[in-house]
């Protein structure tokens, strides 16, 4: 009886461990996935403020032709 009561706590605390293990890992992807979230939107925003600027200097540009 006490070697199976003993196998089975092995068992969990293997469990256990294979859980943490999986957790650990899963922190760390969504960590490195943040950064990639965070250099996107930078990367967005700065597309955006040079399209702004470049149609700014395109239309007053057209706006002085005429």
């Amino acid at each position: 009886m006490s070697e199976q009561w003993e196998l089975q706590v092995k068992q969990i605390l293997d469990s256990l461990n294979d859980i943490k293990k999986d957790v650990r890992e899963n922190k760390d992807e969504v960590t490195k996935l943040k950064v990639e979230m965070s250099t996107g939107k930078g990367a967005l925003k700065a597309v955006a403020w040079i399209g702004s600027v470049l149609i700014i200097i395109f239309t007053t540009l057209k706006l002085l032709r005429y």
